[in-house]
């Protein structure tokens, strides 16, 4: 890695992300959490309880707010550089610096083994890995990634960067947009779960018809399932964050910035607002609102549309306070039932008097 200090700042000056530069211009290494630095390293600090450790261990550089550098002091030798949100300036710096890179790969640009159909165009710029399958009318943008044994079926289109990782499927007339990430074995465009019933309760599949759309910048965790509509469209809008082990079904929406956690599952129809945060095993039944700026927690239960941006936690959902003052409840029910019996006992006798 051939980078100085003065070269993060030149390049994330202008956007605000770095705001300046003190002591020394260090040469700097690799990126190091602040338990295992060293000299060389770049390190990046949010908490002034580390500061004896960065003296101890004197990084080469380290990226922290202009409080804890003035903590810090000077002449220490070690490169600040001060930014005012630390966690964005670790996610864009070690994106620019020490990500991995995809285009860098042990096989050739175009595996042989890779069987793409006479119809589509590769871009130059593109990366077709071992085993990878590319249907009929299939639209690659320019700096496509498609990792080994990935699948793309016919009539579906991968956006400008995007990557899918190994074994990843994008089925028939799905939509991908530009700068999206799939990681491993994610399917995007399944048969969403739908059948019918006839009087002996046997069950008969609907064809599901409408596709999957896929908008900018979102990332989607290994394993999960995203189903295709029954008609019309399943969207995940732009930006949105969703785990490993999700499933979301058919005719959902999903608003941009959102962020869903692991093994949390979305039924048919249902609709999330804006930056709606659901943490890890949040259940959401079908036909089911919730409003931007919501947060579902402790393994929310969602059975009802949610109107009102706010906290919510728990099944089925309450509002967070009054979740966590019946929760403390709880333990105590036993009890209660116990002393409950006690004063029914002694009102039965006091009424027999």
């Amino acid at each position: 890695m051939n980078l100085k200090a003065s070269d993060i700042l030149q390049r994330f000056k202008e956007q605000g992300l770095i705001l300046g530069h003190q002591g020394p211009d260090n040469a700097i290494i690799r990126f190091a959490p602040i338990d295992d630095c060293s000299n060389g390293d770049l390190v990046f600090v949010d908490n002034a309880k580390y500061l004896p450790l960065l003296l101890e261990r004197k990084p080469a550089a380290v990226i922290t707010s202009a409080a804890i550098a003035a903590e810090l002091g000077e002449d220490t030798g070690i490169a600040i550089l001060l930014a005012q949100n630390i966690r964005l300036a670790t996610a864009l710096v070690k994106q620019a610096y020490d990500d991995r890179d995809f285009y860098r790969t042990e096989w050739p640009r175009i595996h042989p083994s890779a069987v793409v159909h006479d119809s589509v165009h590769i871009p130059d710029s593109a990366v077709v890995g071992p085993g990878v399958v590319v249907g009929a009318n299939v639209v690659l943008g320019y700096g496509v990634v498609l990792m080994a044994n990935a699948v793309v079926e016919h009539d579906a289109s991968i956006g400008e960067g995007s990557v899918l990782h190994p074994g990843c499927v994008v089925s028939h007339g799905c939509e991908i947009g530009a700068h999206v990430m799939l990681k491993a074995g994610c399917v995007i465009g399944s048969e969403g779960f739908g059948f019918a019933q006839d009087e002996k309760r046997r069950n008969y599949r609907i064809p599901h018809t409408g596709k999957v759309i896929i908008e900018d910048r979102v990332v989607i965790g290994a394993n999960t399932t995203i189903d295709r509509a029954t008609y019309g469209a399943t969207i995940i809008r732009s930006g949105v964050i969703i785990d490993a082990l999700c499933h979301i079904g058919h005719n959902v929406e999903i608003g941009s910035d959102c962020i869903l956690c692991a093994h949390t599952g979305i039924s048919g129809s249902s609709k999330f607002g804006q930056r709606v945060i659901a943490s890890g095993q949040t259940g959401v039944l079908d036909h089911i609102t919730v409003a931007s700026d919501s947060v579902l927690l402790h393994r929310a239960g969602v059975n009802r549309s949610i109107k009102e941006p706010g906290m919510y936690a728990g099944g089925p959902t309450q509002p967070l306070q009054n979740y966590l003052k019946n929760i403390a409840i709880m333990p105590k029910l036993a009890e209660m039932w116990s002393r409950l019996k006690k004063l029914e006992k002694k009102v039965a006798e006091l009424a027999g008097d």
